[in-house]
């Protein structure tokens, strides 16, 4: 609770027919809420005045009650509580059907993307990416800054100037992590053959048993 974020909102946030009061706030249920089950997606969901209690919605689901209560933390509490008892629940449903198919009760690897950089490549510099120019524009410009940092400078796209992205990873197999957007695998075999085509450079997780 003490790290939920809250944007005001006003009537023009929601269309009027749609249960979410004329005013109120808007906060983020993470992905990785509860750390105990494997990550689900960002829930956005809103806190308002009805009826004289405080009730949370999710905004762009089924647009359920998860909770109400007399104040505002009140009810994003008992929101916070019910979301991860649902989702609980539902990790525990997917470990039981994996179980009796005789898998493991998680995805036991996992390849997870930890950083994508691309390099531009011409006679006079090698730079970082930041954005490109206007499409419009021709020749295209490259907005790039030094590997070492510095402040920003151009690079025309001419024909010796090239474009190089590297995407590092991590792979995951049997460790206890649990890293968000990865993707999951029964196996070593198919997430090594996944990180092959996906992946620039992939590293084993140190926590991986030997």
């Amino acid at each position: 609770m003490d790290d939920v974020q809250f944007t005001p909102y006003d009537h023009t946030r929601f269309a009027p027919h749609l249960p979410f009061g004329r005013c109120g706030y808007l906060f983020t249920v993470p992905r990785s809420f509860p750390e105990d089950v494997p990550a689900h997606t960002d829930m956005e969901m809103a806190v308002y005045r009805a009826l004289g209690d405080w009730e949370v919605r999710d905004v762009n689901g089924i647009r359920r009650v998860w909770g109400t209560g007399p104040s505002r933390r009140k009810a994003v509490g008992l929101a916070f509580l019910e979301i991860a008892r649902k989702r609980r629940a539902e990790a525990a449903d997917v470990a039981a059907k994996r179980e009796a198919a005789g898998l493991e009760p998680a995805h036991p690897v996992r390849v997870e993307v930890t950083g994508s950089v691309t390099l531009v490549y011409a006679p006079q510099a090698i730079g970082v990416l930041r954005w490109i120019g206007p499409v419009h524009e021709q020749p295209t410009r490259y907005y790039v800054h030094d590997i070492d940092g510095g402040a920003p400078y151009e690079i025309r796209a001419e024909g010796t100037v090239t474009l190089r992205t590297t995407t590092t990873g991590v792979l995951h197999n049997r460790c206890g992590c649990t890293p968000e957007d990865a993707a999951r695998f029964e196996d070593e075999t198919a997430a090594l053959a996944h990180a092959q085509e996906a992946l620039t450079v992939c590293h084993p997780c140190p926590k991986n048993p030997a």
